[in-house]
């Protein structure tokens, strides 16, 4: 009965072992798989084996490229549609489209600076994935709004690409406070020719030198060759340049807004005071109306009083009359009736 359930066991366990996982398909398959992923979630899979691992930072390194190689065609189709003219530059419907590119190169070669050195050497991937995702969706939205760029014009550059400046500057100053300490101290030590250091070899009496000896003393130097270095302070010195620029670009860009913005201040200051000036002329013209209504309200009650007084007059010439009237009559009577007597 024991005999018959070790067998068991063992079938089931040599059936799990031919059992066939993600990690048993082929490398290409199994990076088309992740392909339909966004780099963000392909740089939160790393943990999972060391496989998915390799693999992931094989994608992460080959979206860098990607998005650098897209970065260019747009910025050499974009380029060939502006004008020769620097002045017309300015105001071509592309504009928007050059600052948000340029700002985007400075912002890659500050992550090239930042990560290559160590991606060349193996001893990272490029990490944060989802910059390349951020990249990725501002580079589609300008390829899409390039078509046209009459009736499609992007937002400003400080506005379009302030999540991207957000994440990749925390991205970079997360990896160069707590990761590239650590890789900085696997670095290989590399040797340096005379007369760099003193544990090189110098020149014979020959006037031949000897074969450069390895830096293997504890203070061996570490890091790149000099022309790699040079190199890198180059691009770095570069880049710098490039940030100043852009900087320069923002700087006159809101020097001009603030221009405009002060010079429709100047024109509503001016149409107040010509509101104000109208408001007192009406003032003035209503106390002018006032002024003569009053007079002739003054008048109008001197023509009541003499009114009155006329009428008053009238009135009393009226009773006078028909007094003498009814005696002149009462008289006329009393003569015809002596005269009938």
């Amino acid at each position: 009965m024991a005999e018959g359930n070790s067998e068991i066991f063992s079938e089931s366990t040599a059936e799990l072992c031919h059992t066939p996982t993600i990690l048993s398909i082929p490398e290409e398959i199994l990076d088309t798989i992740l392909t339909y992923l966004s780099f963000n979630e392909i740089s939160e899979l790393r943990p999972v084996c060391h496989q998915i691992n390799k693999r992931c930072q094989a994608l992460l390194n080959t979206g860098f490229t990607r998005v650098d190689r897209l970065h260019s065609q747009i910025q050499k189709k974009v380029k060939s549609q502006l004008p020769r003219r620097e002045s017309e530059r300015r105001n071509h419907p592309l504009a928007r489209h050059v600052d948000i590119l340029s700002a985007i190169e400075t912002r890659l070669s500050l992550l090239s600076m930042t990560y290559m050195r160590y991606i060349d050497t193996g001893l990272c991937c490029f990490i944060p994935g989802k910059v390349l995702d951020e990249l990725l969706k501002i580079l589609k939205a300008l390829q899409r709004t390039t078509k046209q760029p009459t009736t499609d014009q992007p937002p400003r550059a400080h506005e379009f690409l302030q999540e991207l400046r957000d994440i990749s500057s925390m991205a970079m100053e997360h990896f160069e406070e707590k990761i590239a300490p650590t890789l900085k101290t696997r670095l290989p030590a590399l040797p340096l020719p005379y007369p760099f250091n003193d544990s090189c070899s110098s020149p014979d009496t020959s006037g031949q030198s000897s074969p450069v000896i390895s830096l293997t003393t504890p203070s061996a130097v570490r890091g790149p060759p000099i022309r790699h270095e040079l190199s890198r302070l180059t691009g770095q010195f570069r880049s710098q340049s490039l940030v100043l620029t852009q900087y320069k670009r923002e700087i006159t860009d809101m020097k001009n807004r603030w221009l405009e913005t002060r010079k429709k201040t100047l024109d509503q200051e001016k149409k107040i005071q010509n509101q104000k000036k109208k408001l007192n002329d009406q003032t003035e013209t209503i106390n002018e109306q006032q002024k003569k209504i009053n007079e002739l309200n003054k008048k109008i009650l001197e023509y009541d009083v003499k009114f009155e007084d006329i009428y008053s007059e009238i009135t009393k010439l009226k009773e006078d009359k028909d007094l003498t009237f009814r005696s002149d009559l009462y008289f006329i009577f009393c003569e015809l009736e002596n005269d009938m007597n």
